[in-house]
């Protein structure tokens, strides 16, 4: 069994608590030694805040598990993991998807019960608002600081903080000036970015001039001596390079150029986020060119995909058209079969018994759980106990999953011929919408290996 050990602290907490990596990673040894777990990798994001999931080894962890490298989460504590109730909801049910128990080193969950799963819902929607609650009183203060005049944040282009106050920045402040004199006599911004990108002038980050960096730079209001926080414009906090009128003008110019309207874009791609490469097990994306049919002389749009990764990497892309994937959806369909026999119920006159001598465990050692996080037993001790009775429990799942059938399989087999079985009947009358939202409702993903020029579906994966 291989245990995924995440750990998580900000740099607050560290502060505050002592709550450090190194003491959790000691806790968490401990206690993989109490559950005779010996095969165990830490995951580690230090400084890194709950509020979401976009944490690098957070990220790398769910890869894993995915992959099916992890068989057990274990952490600290729950808000280790997520402050969020929302994250929380996915993340477990990522876990169950892949077979990945969760644990909490210091609290008991039980989350295949409906009591259970309630139970740490509450505790994540505290930790929820604790999060939401600091940063409520983070927020009263940046607003104060707003009305106070100081600029909290980074220094835009062509100005430099003395303190919490904005000056000018004097190599950059010409540059400044030459872009807003250069668009006022009607130079576009693209013309600007090739200008600078010529020039020797570097923007703030990277080495490029940007489109968009460059309508950031002209839509500041920083440039008339204000500031923009939240919805709320502060003036006056410093000596700006234009006037509020002169800004307004600007901002006049800019508007008149911009001759397109948005439009709204609603992808339809059948088998989008669904196909697997099978070089790298990343999802393909989505290409969509357009060509001349000569028969009746149409402009006729095609759909492919390809991935990214790979190309990114300087490998080999694998690349496959819709119409050839469809066509071998339809092949892979049509020929699959299921070879599952059915299960023959057993008799379970001992099941219960055998369930009330493992609740009896359960509670034991949940207790001495509780006793170790407290500070109430040594780690010696603890794992001591939890040994003694691990072997016992194990034993009692053991004959308790002898006598009780596994009927999810059953359900999982009726569910995936009935959705095979609607396919085969109602692919062919579908328009391309209605292929679509199917494909995305009812498929998880779909492998494939493309020899030559012709795709071979291997597995469909249904949700």
């Amino acid at each position: 069994m291989t245990v995924g050990i995440y750990i998580r602290v900000s740099t607050e907490e560290q502060a505050r608590e002592g709550f450090s990596i190194s003491a959790q990673r000691e806790k968490l040894k401990a206690y993989c030694v109490s559950q005779d777990w010996t095969d165990y990798k830490f995951y580690v994001d230090e400084g890194k805040s709950a509020k979401d999931t976009n944490r690098p080894y957070l990220k790398l962890m769910l890869d894993h598990i995915q992959q099916g490298l992890i068989d057990v989460v274990l952490v600290y504590r729950l808000d280790r993991l997520t402050r969020s109730v929302k994250d929380l909801y996915k993340l477990l049910d990522l876990f169950d998807k892949n077979n990945c128990i969760f644990r909490s080193a210091t609290e008991v969950y039980d989350t295949g019960s409906a009591t259970g799963r309630l139970f740490i819902t509450l505790v994540a929607a505290m930790a929820q608002w604790e999060r939401e609650n600091l940063g409520e009183r983070v927020s009263m203060g940046q607003v104060e600081k707003a009305r106070q005049g100081e600029f909290s944040a980074p220094a835009p282009f062509g100005f430099r903080k003395q303190g919490e106050t904005l000056i000018k920045d004097e190599k950059q402040g010409p540059i400044l000036l030459d872009i807003i004199e250069k668009v006022k006599k009607g130079w576009s911004i693209r013309q600007v970015a090739k200008f600078l990108d010529e020039s020797e002038h570097m923007p703030i980050r990277g080495y490029k001039w940007h489109i968009g960096t460059i309508l950031s730079i002209l839509h500041n209001p920083a440039l008339y001596g204000a500031f923009r926080w939240k919805d709320e414009i502060y003036e006056d906090s410093h000596e700006g390079y234009i006037t509020k009128e002169e800004f307004e003008e600007l901002q006049e110019i800019l508007y008149s150029r911009q001759n397109f309207k948005k439009r709204e874009v609603k992808s339809n791609f059948i088998f989008q986020t669904k196909l697997v490469c099978p070089q790298c097990g990343n999802r393909l994306g989505c290409e969509r060119s357009v060509y001349f049919r000569k028969k009746d002389q149409k402009n006729v749009e095609s759909h492919h995909y390809r991935c990214q990764a790979c190309a990114l990497n300087y490998k080999p892309a694998v690349g496959v058209s819709e119409k050839k994937i469809e066509k071998a959806l339809l092949t892979y369909m049509k020929n699959v079969t299921f070879d599952l026999k059915p299960i023959v119920k057993e008799e379970k006159d001992d099941s219960l018994e055998i369930q009330n001598q493992i609740k009896k465990i359960e509670r034991k050692r949940e207790k001495f759980q509780k006793a170790w996080a407290s500070d109430l037993m040594t780690d010696e001790e603890f794992a001591a106990r939890m040994s003694e009775t691990k072997n016992v429990y194990e034993e009692l799942k053991k004959q308790l999953s002898e006598i009780q059938p596994n009927e999810d399989l059953t359900v999982d087999v009726k569910k995936a011929k009935k959705l095979v079985n609607e396919f085969k009947l109602n692919w062919s009358y579908l328009n391309h919408a209605e292929k679509r939202e199917y494909v995305q409702s009812f498929i998880e993903k779909i492998e494939f290996e493309k020899k030559g020029l012709t795709p071979r579906i291997l597995n469909v994966s249904f949700y």
